[in-house]
């Protein structure tokens, strides 16, 4: 219980903390962390799509062989 307690107070300090982070600009801990969550899942989004679409580039799906082309169908 005494965990949970500290716990609790320790989230309720950060969140009414504010952090000046430029002049002027006043921000809520909260926000800051949302804001960098946001930017890292865009940034991991990004770079699972450029990855995937440069293995489709380097990697293209087999096309379909031409009827006719095999070596039992010329034989």
């Amino acid at each position: 219980m005494t965990r949970l307690c500290i716990l609790v107070t320790a989230l309720a300090v950060i969140a009414r903390t504010r952090v000046s982070v430029l002049p002027g600009w006043v921000v809520p801990v909260p926000a800051l962390i949302l804001a960098a969550v946001l930017a890292l899942c865009a940034a991991l989004t990004a770079v699972v799509v450029l990855r995937v679409r440069a293995d489709r580039v380097r990697l293209p799906w087999p096309e379909p062989a031409a009827p006719g082309s095999a070596q039992e169908v010329a034989s």
